[in-house]
């Protein structure tokens, strides 16, 4: 019964965030955190300088009577589908946004779940390749909407850098990532990142943080 009770409880909440937040399946939600290694070598390439916040990964929600879930790739696991509190607490070093579709574009989010769905249990994309069948977070998510849309530019891909924002040295840290997966440095290949992805002009981001 106390965990019936529980799951009811949790039910409750998630239903009371959702509305409070006006969460819809399709929304984004990005992730601001500095507390790993890797997280801090992808802010010191990708880094907004005249923000605040700089967001070093992101998942699309899907929004169910059952609760709220995310679509993520993430390292080690791949493609997952992630219930919005599990997210939450392996993300809990990290300020959540969420982040809508702008409403020409909603007709996008059916088709784009969907194409995420289909690569569920696929590997990470640890070389950051768009021509293997792996995936990276933002990745995962540029892939869903040029799918739905049939526009490979709906959101932008800038060629990739791995040097420290003024500086014209490879970090460190991502000289050491690509000799142990043994792969060239992506260097000014087209890529994206969840900074890049979150300046997108089809995109509002949400004020509110959960």
């Amino acid at each position: 019964m106390k965990s019936f009770c529980h799951l009811i409880c949790i039910a409750v909440l998630l239903l009371s965030v959702s509305c409070d937040l006006n969460l819809s399946s399709g929304d984004l939600v990005f992730v601001s955190s500095e507390s790993s290694d890797f997280e801090k070598s992808i802010v010191s390439v990708t880094k907004n300088v005249d923000k605040l916040l700089n967001f070093t990964h992101v998942g699309i929600l899907n929004v169910t009577d059952s609760g709220i879930f995310v679509i993520e790739a993430i390292p080690e696991k791949g493609v997952v589908y992630t219930n919005i509190q599990d997210f939450k607490a392996e993300n809990k070093n990290g300020i959540l946004y969420f982040a809508s579709l702008k409403p020409k574009y909603k007709k996008y989010v059916n088709k784009a779940l969907w194409r995420a769905y289909s690569h569920l249990g696929k590997g990470y994309d640890y070389a950051f390749d768009f021509k293997n069948d792996l995936y990276y977070c933002s990745e995962l998510v540029y892939d869903a909407f040029v799918y739905a849309s049939g526009d490979s530019m709906f959101f932008e891909t800038p060629n990739m850098t791995f040097k420290e924002i003024g500086t014209e040295e490879i970090l460190p840290y991502w000289v050491e990532y690509f000799e142990k997966i043994d792969v060239p440095i992506p260097e000014g290949k087209s890529g994206i990142n969840p900074n890049g992805l979150s300046q997108s002009d089809k995109l509002k981001i949400k004020k509110s943080k959960f």
